[in-house]
């Protein structure tokens, strides 16, 4: 890697980790931590899931995601409704509480993502868009992602 490209990256890492730390600020009123927010991102996106399958999309460990998932149903966020078809098997689902806090959660964190891209021109707006959704998908394939 060249000098210039490493200088950039170390740039574009230390904003990534200014952006996540607002983007922590539009939940951090309702007591969920960053791992309940990305758990429920892909519930949201995905519908319910096995927890085993809710794991392997978030990158941890079984127990990590029960733990998680634990936490989301004490706050009456998520529920784990017994599958009819095998009672062994465990879905976990948004409630229609956490649908709601959710999408406003998403909503806020939104916003603050649109106030950085509204400073683009429409062109280049399009342009890095591209850029990072090719990059981005290109590294989940390399990584196995589900």
């Amino acid at each position: 890697m060249d000098e210039d490209i490493h200088a950039s990256a170390v740039r574009l890492q230390l904003l990534a980790t200014r952006m996540l730390r607002l983007a922590r600020s539009a939940h951090a009123d309702h007591k969920l931590t960053s791992a309940q927010y990305s758990a429920m991102s892909v519930l949201h996106e995905r519908g319910a899931l096995p927890l085993g399958e809710l794991a392997r999309a978030e990158r941890v460990s079984h127990p990590t995601m029960s733990r998680i998932i634990g936490g989301l149903v004490r706050l009456s966020l998520v529920a784990r409704p017994p599958e009819a078809s095998d009672r062994r098997l465990r879905y976990v689902a948004l409630t229609p509480e956490g649908r709601i806090l959710y999408e406003q959660v998403a909503s806020n964190r939104i916003a603050m993502m649109g106030a950085i891209i509204a400073q683009l021109t429409p062109a280049t707006r399009a342009d890095v868009l591209e850029v990072v959704t090719r990059v981005v998908s290109d590294l989940e394939d390399g990584l196995g992602q589900d």
